[in-house]
Order: C-alpha cells, then structure tokens, then sequence
C-alpha cells in the first residue's frame, strides 16, 4: 500500500499533510494579523503586510523547478494573500466576488470539502496540503445538469492565493505555473478514479476500493494494515462509492466479518493487511481489454464513412437519372 509518509495518525482536524517532506513547516514562527488573529507564515525575519504571505515559503515544492540561482529573488517576489478559512460551509463568492485575476488557492493546511450533486446524490472530493483549489465557475459556463459547486472547511484551513504576483512569477519562471497543472491533473485522476470505482459491480469491492484510494493521500501504514483516520459515516461512504446508505452497513459488516476492515476508536478505519491483499486482486486490471478512445475513434470514422457512401449513392442516382433523361451522362466541369 505504501510507505509510513502517507500522513499522520492524529484526528481529523490534523491528517491534512503535506504530499512530500518540507512542505510546510508547522513548528515555524506565526504572524500576527489585525486583532491579533494569527497569520500562518514560516518567514518572522521578513515584514510583510498583514495576512500576506511568500508562497514559496508556505509551499517549497511549487518553486523546485527554479534554478537554484535564482530561487532567492523568486521566493521574495512570489507573494500571495493569506484566508483563514473558519470550519463550516465556506462561500468563496463573498471572498472572490467577480475576480478574475486568480489562477487558484493552494490548501496550506487543513482540510476542504469539494461537493457538486444531482439529484439526491453527491460527488466529494477532499482537498488538503498541497492541493490546489479553483473557483467555482460562473453560472453561465456551468454544465447544464447538477447544482452549483459547495465548499466546506471540515477544520480551520488556511489557503494561499495565487494572484497577479504568482502569475508575473510564473511570466519569468514557468515551472510555477507547470507545478500548479500538475497538481491539477493529479486532482483530476484522482477524481477520475474516485468515479470509476462506482462502476465495480459489487458494493463490498467499491468500499475496499475506496478506503485503500483514500489511504493513498491521507492514510498512515501500521503493522496491521492502513489506518486512514478520517471520520467517514456509513451516509459518506455511500455517495463516495455510488451506493445507498443501508447497503453500505450490510458491506462493512461483511468486510468486518472477514477480517478486511476495522473500525477505529475514534471512526477512522483500518484496511487491514488482509484487506490490502484483497484490493490488489479486485484492483487487478485487464490490460488487454480494449481502448476506448480506440473504439470511439472507429466508430467516429464509420459514422464519416457511412456519410461518405450516402453522398456518392445520391451522386450515382443524379447521374443514372440525368443519363436517362438526355441520354448521356452530365458533362464533367473538373
């Protein structure tokens, strides 16, 4: 399943970790804003404005394509706004209002809940250090189904926006802006195989599947297997795996009596090393199953080819019919 780095053992409030070592600092010095609210910021030698900070020093890993030279003048010029985001649903229009100068805000710490549904269904993602979050988009370049886009800080959160100084930084060193797509694209697999395990036929194996996902950002290897201590309820689980709330309870039981999960003291979970080996066969992909984009492709260039015979069949008619009419076939203009 992984190594021991995957995250910390602690409650919900502090399991969101960095995705490599030295991300983030939490023994550093803290700033203080107006009325004494307090700032996160590893810099105390460096005066900076209130509830501003150095991006590069809350989040190191997004400058290391930056030559070593001049990775100094980066980190002093490479600024963004602090948010302390209180726990609780959090309206990032009342913050952002109609900006457009925003390339996204990067999680410093904690933890935010991302959620769009249809229906009475919803899909979740969960974002922590490192990951990068984008505002909502406009109503109108919505798609036409689901609802608008909620935002919940499950703790306190404190986030970093990159603004015009990060995008100016990133106009002389385009590693940023790179680190920030890769980010991206990690969060839109990660999402992609969020949606694809509510595919698997069986609830038992979407429920497998989906704790040892999960694990893989936020879980913690112990002797016994994975403990990913987030407090997910039988309710969560079910819109995370596509399933309803009572079979989700009549899967954990299953699981639980066949020694692949456990419920932790304080609701985390316990994919056991049983429970590990079970995911690596259900997991097992078929890598001579055929390509999609294969098929759509074929398909596309049928739908052209049947186009195609339809055009030249209606040609041959005009021309059987023209030659019937003057006895000759129509003149050739080419």
């Amino acid at each position: 399943m992984g190594d021991n780095s995957r995250g910390g053992s602690s409650p919900l409030g502090r399991i969101a970790k960095p995705r490599k070592a030295g991300l983030f600092d939490h023994t550093a010095p803290l700033l203080r804003g107006e009325a004494g609210r307090r700032i996160v910021s590893p810099v105390a030698t460096v005066a900076l404005p209130p509830a501003v900070g150095l991006i590069l020093d809350l989040d190191s890993d997004l400058g290391s394509g930056i030559d070593e030279q001049e990775r100094g003048l980066a980190r002093r010029v490479c600024r963004g706004e602090l948010l302390q985001v209180p726990a609780g649903v959090w309206r990032v229009s009342d913050w952002a209002g109609q900006r457009d100068d925003l390339l996204g805000l990067v999680v410093v710490e904690g933890l935010v809940c991302r959620e769009v549904g249809l229906r009475d269904r919803y899909m979740l993602e969960l974002l922590g250090a490192g990951d990068v979050l984008q505002l909502p988009v406009a109503v109108f370049d919505r798609p036409r189904l689901g609802g608008p886009v909620r935002l919940t800080a499950a703790v306190d959160a404190t986030l970093v926006a990159l603004g015009v100084s990060f995008a100016r930084a990133a106009a002389r060193w385009p590693s940023l802006l790179a680190a920030v797509h890769r980010r991206l694209e990690a969060q839109r697999e990660s999402l992609a195989i969020q949606g694809l395990i509510g595919h698997v036929p069986r609830v038992e194996h979407r429920f497998l599947l989906m704790l040892s996902h999960l694990a893989d950002r936020w879980g913690r290897v112990t002797p016994e297997g994975t403990l990913l201590p987030l407090p997910l309820t039988h309710d969560l689980l079910g819109h995370l795996t596509g399933s309803r709330r009572p079979t989700v309870t009549l899967a954990v039981n299953s699981l639980g009596s066949d020694g692949y999960i456990r419920r932790t003291e304080d609701g985390g979970w316990l994919l056991t090393t049983q429970g590990e080996r079970r995911v690596a066969t259900i997991a097992r992909t078929d890598v001579n199953a055929p390509v999609l984009g294969e098929t759509f492709r074929f398909r596309r260039r049928a739908t052209q080819l049947r186009a195609e015979s339809q055009a030249l069949r209606a040609e041959a008619r005009q021309i059987r019919a023209h030659t019937a009419t003057n006895g000759r076939p129509p003149a050739n203009d080419g």
